[in-house]
């Protein structure tokens, strides 16, 4: 990872699902003016920035938008619509080490923001270790846009996204039980809400029948496990995906906050500030 100049105790701005590829200029120029100004000490971005095709691009204007101050995000489903999940991480990883203060969470960094707190990340996928009454049964149009699933059968599919949550399930194994052992609260980002309770369109809760689209069941046991063994530390995960602003305990010491978000409208969810 890249050497940061980080805060005793970092602000970090949270944006998630700007989906800039579908904002008009003015309201991007708009977003990106707004991001420049805010009183923040680094930006966090739980994913959906763009698609495949201008996702570089708009990587690089968020960076010069803030050039001193260090960008981390995650990926979501969006971001790899028009390509493979493979190519689009190729090049934002490319892009990474082109701009100085961008910086793609998964690598098995353990980001220190001061005063107790770590920040880890990884961009999960929903549907994996999905209960079966759970399963969708609703469309996902990622089956048409994401070049890895175009073509599978419905068996195909749900073996590729179950192997894309098992990956993130364990690379949280992977990183967050060092980092609960090193620091008393630890910032889990995430693209895809780890947990049911979390998942909510106008106050109520999803229904089952597309639930599996949203939820990363196989990361939400993972760190209801791995929390378990650290009793006294606390867990918030920062997620997207559903558009609908939730935040919940789901249990002692956890909990999962999602952003809300208007596809077309691009701002900012508020401030993580880890001195608190």
């Amino acid at each position: 990872m890249k050497k940061t100049s980080l805060h005793a105790a970092m602000k970090l701005l949270w944006c998630s699902d700007l989906h800039l590829d579908r904002a008009e200029n003015l309201r991007k120029e708009r977003f990106l003016e707004r991001l420049a100004a805010a009183g923040h000490d680094g930006v966090v971005i739980t994913g959906d920035i763009s698609d495949s095709k201008s996702l570089v691009q708009h990587l690089g204007e968020i960076a010069s938008a803030c050039p001193t101050k260090p960008v981390f995000f995650t990926l979501g489903n969006h971001d790899f619509f028009g390509a493979s999940i493979k190519q689009v991480e190729s090049a934002v990883d490319a892009v990474c080490r082109q701009v100085s203060n961008l910086h793609h969470l998964g690598k098995g960094e353990i980001i220190p923001l001061g005063n107790g707190t770590a920040l880890v990340g990884h961009r999960g996928w929903s549907n994996g270790g999905a209960p079966p009454e759970y399963r969708p049964s609703a469309p996902n149009p990622d089956r048409q846009a994401i070049r890895d699933f175009r073509g599978l059968s419905t068996a195909a599919y749900h073996s590729r996204v179950e192997r894309l949550g098992s990956e993130s399930a364990d690379y949280v194994r992977s990183v967050l039980p060092t980092a609960l052992g090193r620091y008393r609260r630890v910032l889990l980002t995430t693209h895809f809400p780890p947990h049911t309770h979390a998942v909510r369109f106008n106050g109520q809760l999803c229904s089952r029948d597309r639930m599996g689209h949203f939820v990363n069941f196989a990361m939400g046991g993972a760190v209801l496990g791995i929390a378990r063994n650290y009793p006294g530390r606390r867990i918030t995960v920062l997620s997207g995906h559903s558009h609908f602003a939730t935040t919940v305990e789901v249990a002692s010491g956890i909990e999962i906050r999602v952003a809300g978000a208007r596809t077309g409208k691009p701002e900012a969810q508020g401030i993580f500030d880890a001195a608190l």
